[in-house]
């Protein structure tokens, strides 16, 4: 509490010396009015403290992050991996506080690129991949390395075991996404809740808050999946936990839920039917 005041205290000081410099500017003062309760909102939820309790563990389901950029034209969502489509797979792993807050670039240590090699790429590239950028590409580390310095930071392990932890925590993706893929047909989210449940529940679906679901476009097409995984005294992770009411509060998705397909996919489809029609002539 008292570094949140700190923090807020140190913000409000640095907003008046903006108000002095530009108070003959109306426009000036809406923006800097913006800006410092957006500053505000960032710092009151995150700080370089690296204390916390918890992790999140998130996962993406990349059909849908393709199809959300598919504009950009990503290396990765031109020619996705076949796995992805049936298995989503790691955004990161994220310190998090009982609090709601969690620690954010805890430190100055740069990302290590042979993290990458002591893991296994191939392991990177599947279970944990940067779709924008091909491997061997300029880039084709950044999205590590921003996980590494937001988060990593934070977690009081070394790269390695930080990355490992999150690549050993992976989670299993059901059989109901992949038989769903890209159908047309929703599915009810309290059976991909129930899917989702993990051995150690036994079978108890009360605990169906071991998994957030967290959907776009309205709340209609999954994109990611969060767990919350335990913390040992030394920084690393246990197990599975029920997630904090922060947490849980993001899953955000109807109580149907449709399992996009690549867009690579519908292109494909297209050209084949128009193939097949140019042929019948």
């Amino acid at each position: 509490m008292i570094l949140r005041l700190i923090v807020l205290c140190s913000i409000v000081s640095r907003y008046y010396v903006l108000i002095e410099a530009r108070v003959n500017d109306p426009k000036s003062k809406e923006h800097s009015m913006t800006a410092f309760l957006q500053t505000s909102e960032t710092a009151l939820n995150s700080s370089s403290d690296s204390l916390f309790d918890y992790y999140v563990l998130s996962m993406s389901y990349q059909p849908e992050f393709c199809y959300l950029h598919r504009h950009e034209m990503f290396s990765g969502c031109e020619k996705p991996n076949e796995f992805w489509k049936g298995s989503l797979t790691i955004h990161g792993l994220w310190p998090q506080r009982r609090d709601g807050t969690w620690p954010s670039t805890c430190s100055n240590e740069k990302f290590d690129e042979s993290t990458l090699s002591d893991l296994g790429r191939e392991r990177f590239a599947t279970f944990w991949p940067n779709v924008k950028v091909s491997m061997g590409s300029p880039g084709f580390t950044s999205f590590w390395e921003h996980e590494w310095t937001k988060h990593g930071t934070c977690s009081g392990l070394t790269q390695d075991n930080y990355f490992n932890t999150a690549l050993t925590h992976f989670l299993p993706t059901p059989d109901i996404v992949e038989e769903y893929y890209g159908r047309g047909e929703s599915i009810l989210k309290k059976d991909l809740e129930n899917a989702y449940i993990h051995d150690d529940d036994n079978g108890d679906v009360s605990k169906k808050n071991h998994v957030v679901l967290v959907c776009s476009r309205n709340g209609k097409y999954l994109s990611e999946v969060r767990i919350c995984v335990g913390k040992n005294s030394d920084g690393s992770a246990s197990r599975r936990i029920m997630c904090e009411p922060s947490v849980i509060k993001e899953g955000n998705c109807d109580d149907e839920i449709f399992i996009p397909k690549f867009y690579i996919d519908n292109a494909w489809q297209f050209n084949q039917t128009f193939s097949a029609l140019i042929k019948s002539e």
